[in-house]
């Protein structure tokens, strides 16, 4: 009984994650990466029973991203949108990354 239990627990207590999809911006303007900073953003939205309370989350790591270079420029984004799945919910996640360049820094 006790197994049956566990096994039960585990089952509806188990999770799964998927990366469904990664973009990849342009490089303009083409810079080496030692000329710049790497720059990173989070942000996700959870779902239960497909209610949805957080609507803007890719706007949120869109922002977080350019406050991450406030005197600078940045290129060569990479947007990964994956999710992790639990027991009628899931989690949507997006991380984005990208190359900050300072301003006075020359274009190639």
């Amino acid at each position: 009984m006790k197994a049956l239990g566990l096994s039960l627990f585990l089952f509806l207590a188990s999770c799964a994650h998927s990366i469904h999809e990664v973009h990849t911006s342009d490089f303009a303007p083409a810079a080496p990466i030692e000329s710049g900073e790497m720059v990173k953003a989070y942000s996700e939205q959870f779902v239960i029973f497909h209610f949805i309370g957080n609507t803007d989350y890719v706007d949120e790591a869109y922002n977080k991203l350019m406050r991450a270079c406030p005197q600078g420029q940045v290129t060569a984004i990479t947007t990964q949108y994956s999710t992790s799945l639990g027991f009628f919910s899931w989690t949507n996640k997006i991380l984005m990354q990208g190359l900050c360049l300072p301003n006075q820094a020359k274009k190639i």
